[in-house]
């Protein structure tokens, strides 16, 4: 399986992705060991990388929230029971699949939010050695719990992570 989690799409305004896990940079479960774990922020839009053929990227691992959140400082976070991982774009995984070259893409009227209890290792296979056995998702039953919970203005960032799911 290549991931296993839950897409949603959100209205354009909430441009603003900030969350607790690693980053600032992309990072795999089979690619995270250079990647600190930190409160982090930035555009959807600076969470793409442009590779030269689109495929899936972006991802951030080892999270225990994640938000997206409008000029207005309204939100959305998701906050998992056990870390787990996410992403946001400006394109569905269809459109990553579908186009060759860079160029090739268009924006979305909408951002793509992927919360997922696990997405597959990325391997080397370019350059080296498939996906490593042990960092496929094999077809299991798995407990996945997140809490989405909406917030409004004013609400500081490390204010944020302070909700617990019970």
């Amino acid at each position: 399986l290549p991931r296993l989690g839950l897409t949603m799409r959100l209205p354009l305004e909430y441009d603003r992705f900030a969350w607790l896990g690693r980053g600032p940079q992309e990072s795999y479960w089979d690619r995270k060991a250079g990647v600190a774990v930190g409160l982090h922020a930035g555009s959807v839009d600076e969470q793409y990388v442009p590779y030269i053929m689109p495929q899936e990227n972006g991802n951030k691992t080892d999270v225990r929230w994640a938000a997206l959140i409008d000029p207005k400082g309204h939100g959305l976070m998701a906050i998992g029971k056990k870390p787990f991982e996410t992403s946001v774009h400006r394109y569905t995984a269809e459109d990553l699949t579908r186009a060759q070259h860079t160029h090739e893409l268009r924006k979305r009227d909408f951002v793509v939010w992927n919360l997922d209890w696990r997405q597959c290792g990325l391997g080397g296979a370019s350059c080296g050695p498939g996906t490593l056995p042990q960092y496929l998702i094999q077809p299991a039953k798995v407990r996945f719990r997140i809490v989405l919970r909406p917030f409004g203005a004013g609400l500081p960032l490390d204010e944020i992570g302070r909700y617990k799911i019970k």
